[in-house]
């Protein structure tokens, strides 16, 4: 058998990525697909994923790659026939990394998405996983016969030095050896090293930084009664240890007695005072220990009641017992000491109650129904369109538990790791303990465990962002995406730029197994679909136990002619008088971080930009700075104009710091809450803002996205937008399907408890059709005109689009790569003969200079672009693939 290897070490571009290689006899019988694998590739070793066995009689592929393809077919058969496989070295692990379906689904996304095999499959492992080439110097095998050797003239002092060097480490690393000695000279000892045999120069792979975590765990292992007997010894210990111990009482003098209070000073003349001195003998040493041995044990039994464990380090430091004393109960067989596998756990830190299944509305029976009822062999993706609380979420748990009941496992996606924390409440308190989760802000080691608690079946669900996608869960039988409409579930910036969503169709039509896509606003592009017969459509158009909330709009306009020029508006402030006299909660949205969005100089008209990405820089009045969003530039603040000097600077714009403050300054004593990304900073930040806010410890909670996106929290009355208008006027084609949504989320949090909710929006445009459908909870008339204007103009879905993007220092240099892409375009676009394609621009992009780089752009569309996209070669490009935003 000849095995084709996948390795990150080969070319990405290239069309063949695989590599063959020969199996040696001992490593046959335990090879699978999927294994990683170490196998040399050029001088180096390196890791590879083992894609494909096959039998030997088939042509073998090239496994360096400065090898010359023959000119023939016939040539590279015969040139084979003679081609000696280099065998792989080792295997890594004897599980598979990757199962056959994901194997297939990388293929299909190399394909759809234009990108390297090699960089899907790596996206699919854990981080820390993959192991780094390196080499190593050690001494040849028979040292003493080669030290003997080595004191002749012909080797050098360098070579001997190495030698020393090596016989005190035993073995050293390339790296470590330039570190030591600097570049020149180490490509010296390397050149001598090659030549001569007393070194040898060994390919060797990193220890991963993914990896299991072993500490030394303390257990009982005494029986009840060996226990019971060696306590009442110990505790007999004790009793005589303290009985030796006897109280003294002896006299001695001293010449004064000084106190702080009264401040006495020593007098030589003074007669001796007699003083009692009360002496404690030390107790017994032995009692002592006894004591400290009786507390390491009780620990240990009440760790077992708890299910908790203890290390050796912290047993020591709660019992006060050294180590050797510890391990004296070993010697004893009362304890054990085991080097055992600690897990890493997201949850541990967690209390999650349980939940039981609630009883289904109507609406909720007829969805679940439509799921678990679909028929195999010809499913459809199921769009679950269900106004804000209609019970999508139930929905998701009991079709999870009726897969699951089928011996068949789900993935549950949401978009944003704010959402994780109330979704993995919700998930692992209806499926206590078999519940994994795969996002981003997880540490190295917790995401490789939870990805092998995955790979070995240990877990019935997983649950996290857009690359818990990728999961290796065994009999997948379902895939839930959440909030489907978010842009989060798309990856842009690097390759392969996926859509988790259509990954989820993709994987379900491969496992034929059911994919929900659910959402309050589904995004065009998926309800286009739905009406057209391409999605199966399942509407949910009442809430569950109460009605939506009434939205009144208000007319900043109107607010400015009544001479109100403060961010909110009477009616807000009324409302928020009236929520915080009931005691309830309100909602403060603003799509925009920060204090103001420019500082402004209103003698001269300047105004403060970064030097890396001439954006303007956004006061923080928190900190009292200027911040720039995109490379994160900090400045001091401005008191006068660094252009013309004049002192007459001026702060404008709108962020949810200035609004804090006016809040803040209209009502003292309400407790505020801020929640953007300058107050989330850290992994477990959304889950304490959140769980601060849903437990009444705050009044009032003032975010942008984030708190728009699917949180239920039912003591919030009122949600207020500050001011609907901020992204209608962006030059993106999906900037008005964005603020719609945006606005009908947020409407959404209001009302979902048993008080009744209200949802005010305050706007510069109120006769816009996008406010104006939001006010009324009104999707279908909101799609029917977008997807009039979006036929009209040719946007997605009735064309594909893919952006074009192109950065670099010099502004000249992107302005002459575009152009020459451009006319390369134009020539294939006419050479295939493809219809109704055409190319907006190049131009520079709406934010032009971003971190030092000047960015440049175009936007080609196109009924089928991928044609197109297989004969392009655009390296230096980064190339996105159904783009969700032309900005």
């Amino acid at each position: 058998m000849l095995a084709d290897v996948l390795t990150t070490a080969a070319q990405w571009q290239r069309e063949q990525a695989l590599l063959t290689y020969s199996i040696p006899e001992e490593l046959e019988p335990q090879l699978r697909r999927g294994q990683l694998v170490a196998v040399p590739y050029g001088e180096r070793l390196v890791e590879g994923v083992v894609w494909q066995l096959r039998p030997d009689t088939e042509p073998a592929l090239q496994q360096d790659a400065d090898e010359q393809e023959p000119e023939s077919n016939n040539e590279k058969h015969n040139e084979q026939e003679h081609l000696e496989l280099r065998p792989i070295r080792e295997i890594l692990d004897h599980e598979p990394a990757l199962v056959p379906y994901q194997m297939a689904l990388a293929e299909w996304i190399a394909e759809y998405y234009v990108s390297p095999l090699a960089q899907i499959a790596h996206m699919m492992l854990p981080p820390g996983l993959l192991q780094r080439s390196r080499y190593v110097l050690k001494l040849a095998e028979h040292p003493e016969e080669m030290l003997a050797e080595a004191g002749n003239d012909t080797t050098s002092l360098s070579l001997r030095a190495l030698i020393g060097l090596l016989l005190a480490d035993g073995e050293i690393d390339v790296k470590r050896l330039k570190a030591l000695l600097g570049p020149t000279r180490t490509r010296r000892i390397l050149k001598e090293v090659k030549s001569s045999s007393l070194v040898e120069y060994e390919p060797q792979l990193h220890q991963a930084k993914a990896r299991p975590l072993f500490k030394n765990l303390v257990r009982l292992c005494a029986d009840e009664q060996t226990l019971a007997n060696w306590r009442a010894q110990t505790e007999q210990r004790v009793q005589q240890g303290q009985e030796t111990a006897v109280v003294h009482t002896t006299e001695t003098t001293r010449d004064v007695v000084t106190t702080k209070k009264s401040r006495r000073s020593f007098d030589p003349w003074a007669l001796p005072e007699p003083v009692m001195m009360l002496t404690l003998e030390q107790p017994d040493e032995q009692a002592q220990l006894a004591q400290r041995q009786l507390a390491a044990i009780d620990l240990l039994l009440q760790s077992q009641q708890q299910s908790a464990q203890w290390t050796v380090s912290k047993l020591c430091t709660a019992s006060g017992l050294s180590e050797k004393q510890l391990r004296a109960l070993v010697q004893e067989r009362i304890i054990s000491i085991e080097k055992t596998e600690v897990r890493r756990n997201p949850l541990a830190q967690r209390n999650i109650a349980a939940s039981a299944p609630l009883q289904l509305t109507p609406d909720q029976q007829q969805a679940l129904q439509c799921i678990v009822q679909q028929p195999h062999g010809n499913r459809q993706p199921i769009l679950l369109h269900g106004i804000t609380g209609s019970g999508k979420t139930e929905v998701y748990l009991q079709a999870l538990a009726h897969v699951i009941a089928q011996g068949q496992r789900g993935i549950v996606l949401v978009p944003e790791i704010a959402l994780t924390t109330q979704a993995i409440q919700r998930v692992a308190g209806r499926f206590p303990n078999r519940v994994a989760i795969i996002h981003s802000e997880l540490s190295v080691g917790e995401r490789y465990d939870e990805w092998r608690r995955i790979r070995s079946g240990q877990v019935d669900i997983v649950i996290g962002s857009r690359s818990a996608i990728f999961a290796p869960l065994p009999n997948l039988g379902i895939i839930i995406l959440d909030e489907e409409h978010e842009a989060a579930y798309k990856q842009s910036g690097f390759r392969p730029t996926y859509h988790a969503r259509e990954i989820a169709k993709q994987l379900g039509k491969m496992l034929d197994i059911p994919v929900i896509l659910g959402s309050a606003t589904p995004s065009v592009e998926t309800y286009y679909h739905a009406t057209h017969k391409a999605y199966q459509l399942i509407e949910m158009p009442e809430r569950v136990g109460a009605s939506l909330p009434p939205v009144e709009i208000i007319d900043l306009r109107d607010e400015l002619h009544a001479g109100n020029t403060s961010i909110i508006s009477r009616k807000l402030q009324q409302e928020l008088e009236s929520v915080l006299a009931q005691q309830q909660q309100a909602i403060l949205f603003l799509n925009r971080r920060g204090a103001a969005s420019s500082v402004l100089c209103r003698e001269c008209g300047f105004v403060a930009l970064c030097d890396q990405c001439d954006i303007p820089l956004t006061y923080h009045s928190t900190e009292r700075i200027l911040l720039c969003h995109y490379c994160g530039r900090r400045s001091h603040m401005l008191h006068q104009c660094p252009q013309c000097h004049s002192a007459n600077i001026r702060y404008f714009g709108l962020g949810t710091e200035k609004v804090q403050a006016t809040i803040q300054q209209s009502f003292p004593t309400a407790r505020l809450l801020r929640w953007d990304r300058d107050t989330a900073h850290h992994r477990h930040a959304h889950e304490q803002l959140l769980d601060s806010f849903a437990n009444r410890e705050a009044d009032i909670l003032i975010g942008t996205q984030m708190i728009a996106k699917g949180l239920d929290l039912p003591g919030v009355t009122l949600v207020g937008v500050v001011s609907a208008d901020i992204a209608l006027s962006l030059p993106d084609y999906a900037t008005t399907e964005r603020t719609f949504t945006l606005l009908t989320q947020v409407a959404g949090r209001a009302g979902r408890g048993k008080q009744p909710g209200k949802v005010i929006i305050q706007t510069f445009n109120p006769q816009h059709f996008c406010i104006d459908t939001a006010s009324r909870h009104d999707y279908h008339e909101f799609y029917r005109t977008e997807i009039d204007a979006r036929q009209q103009f040719g946007y997605p879905p009735f064309r594909r689009f893919v952006k074009f993007t192109y950065q670099h220092k010099n502004r000249q240099r992107c302005y002459n790569e575009a152009l020459l892409l451009h006319e390369k375009l134009m020539e294939w676009i006419d050479r295939l003969g493809i219809e109704e394609t055409d190319i907006v621009g190049p131009a520079p992009a709406v934010m032009e200079k971003v971190r030092g780089k000047y960015h440049w752009q175009m936007i080609l569309r196109g009924p089928d672009l991928h044609r197109l996209l297989r004969v392009i070669d655009a390296p230096e490009w980064d190339i996105d693939i159904d783009p969700v935003s032309t900005l």
